[in-house]
């Protein structure tokens, strides 16, 4: 499924939806659905909120699919240049009020994915992810280029 997305924020809920559909058509339990939500609200929003320094309608791209036991999701945009792995992970171990702002949406993508490429190429960014459909399957991105 490719779906087209405006820089906008009312999109994320639009491509949720439409998101949702695709995970019940392809029998994707209701848990691995909440990750594939979580991890798809926090990158759509993240390229809506900071890839484009102005306020010209942006479209970027969303391609999901299933290929074997494997949720495959690929995004693409042409905004600033960001690679998400090179983000230092947070420290989650300090106590809450010790701990910097920002950084855990990122640390949860990379947790509940199994795998997760980014490369630029031809001006865009684009960000490829693999997502078990096994409930219970170990996640936590093992291939971080």
């Amino acid at each position: 499924m490719l779906i087209e997305i405006k820089n906008d924020i009312q999109e994320v809920a639009r491509v949720c939806d439409q998101v949702e559909l695709f995970c019940a058509e392809n029998a994707v339990s209701t848990s691995k659905q909440h990750d594939i939500a979580l991890i798809l609200d926090e990158l759509i929003t993240n390229v809506i909120c900071y890839a484009y320094p102005n306020d010209i309608e942006h479209i970027f791209t969303l391609n999901i699919w299933v290929k074997g036991p494997m949720i495959h999701i690929k995004l693409a945009d042409d905004g600033r240049e960001f690679n998400p792995l090179n983000k230092e992970d947070p420290d989650t171990a300090s106590p809450l009020e010790e701990r910097k702002i920002g950084g855990l949406g990122i640390f949860l993508v990379k947790r509940l994915s199994k795998s997760i490429k980014y490369s630029r190429v031809d001006g865009k960014n684009q960000l490829e992810l693999e997502v078990s459909m096994e409930d219970g399957e170990d996640n936590g991105s093992k291939d971080n280029n």
